[in-house]
C-alpha cells in the first residue's frame, strides 16, 4: 500500500512538471492541447488516488 502511495506521488510530480514544460516549449496547438489535457487528467487522477489512500491509512 505504501509503495502505491509513493508511486502516485512520484507520478503526480512528473505530470505537474511535464504540464508546465509542455506549456512553455510546444507551440503546435493540437499537440499542446492534447498533452496538457492528458497531463491534467493524470495529475487529477493521481491526486484523487493519494487522497483515497490517505483516508485508508
Amino acid at each position: 500500500m505504501t509503495i502505491i502511495f509513493f508511486l502516485s506521488i512520484l507520478l503526480l510530480g512528473a505530470s505537474i512538471f511535464l504540464f508546465f514544460y509542455t506549456a512553455e516549449t510546444h507551440t503546435v496547438k493540437a499537440t499542446k492541447k492534447f498533452a496538457l489535457t492528458f497531463y491534467a487528467l493524470v495529475g487529477i487522477s493521481n491526486l484523487v488516488s493519494i487522497i483515497i489512500l490517505a483516508f485508508n491509512f
